[in-house]
């Protein structure tokens, strides 16, 4: 599969994918290297997840006692801006110095690389990826995580999950929750998929770790993942 991507890149980096049990710096380096590389052609707008450190705070406020929906997903926010400031921090000056933590706070892309975190209860990064891919007219948001692709069932459960490699939204909402819980594992959220499928968001998933892969896809080359439109 080939893709062709816009100017303004939207890449949703999947919390587990940097942060799997402890933080992978090797990883995070080959990431650096990667964006760097592309900066004179592309703009980044890379939107950080909340992965194990935000399943990790929620399990651990379960564990005390009932938490709400609503205290389950601002632990998943504050997860989210830590590892959004993490990953502003390995990108130095390139990065811009004002991390996008609402919505009141995007702004015109001045730098080669803007970072955003979680926004508010009941919105995940996936749903915000989308709407910045809408705001600054992406078309397509790469959806950078654990899952190489997207399956007809949870792979990890079900040894006879078979991988798609192209689906509709309404195809892809079938096969997932109606319902956005905080820490859900699913490659794309609800919320997202609604937002993407009424503005017309298309979403690339792939696994983030194998940067090789992501950079067929910036050369125009064969890539593996799954594209949803």
């Amino acid at each position: 599969m080939k893709y062709p991507l816009k100017k303004t890149v939207i890449i949703g980096l999947g919390g587990s994918v940097i942060f799997p049990d402890e933080i992978n710096s090797e990883l995070l380096s080959e990431w650096a290297s990667f964006i760097k590389k592309y900066t004179k052609q592309y703009r980044f707008v890379i939107v950080m997840g909340g992965g194990k450190l935000a399943r990790r705070y929620q399990e651990a406020a379960r564990k005390v006692r009932p938490i709400t929906t609503k205290e389950g997903d601002w632990l998943g926010i504050e997860a989210t801006r830590a590892n959004a400031k993490l990953i502003q921090t390995i990108f130095g000056v390139l990065a811009d110095r004002k991390i996008i933590g609402s919505q009141n706070s995007i702004k015109k892309l001045t730098k080669p690389v803007t970072v955003a975190c979680g926004w508010t209860p009941g919105w995940s990064t996936d749903y915000i990826a989308a709407v910045l891919a809408d705001v600054y007219h992406a078309g397509v948001t790469i959806m950078a995580g654990k899952p190489a692709f997207i399956y007809d069932k949870n792979p990890d459960v079900y040894k006879t999950a078979k991988k798609i490699e192209y689906l509709s939204w309404k195809d892809y909402e079938k096969i997932i929750p109606k319902k956005w819980t905080p820490g859900a594992n699913c490659p794309i959220d609800p919320v997202c998929a609604r937002f993407s499928r009424t503005h017309k968001i298309s979403s690339i998933v792939l696994d983030g770790k194998n940067i090789k892969n992501l950079e067929n896809l910036f050369l125009g080359k064969e890539f593996e993942g799954t594209l949803v439109e």
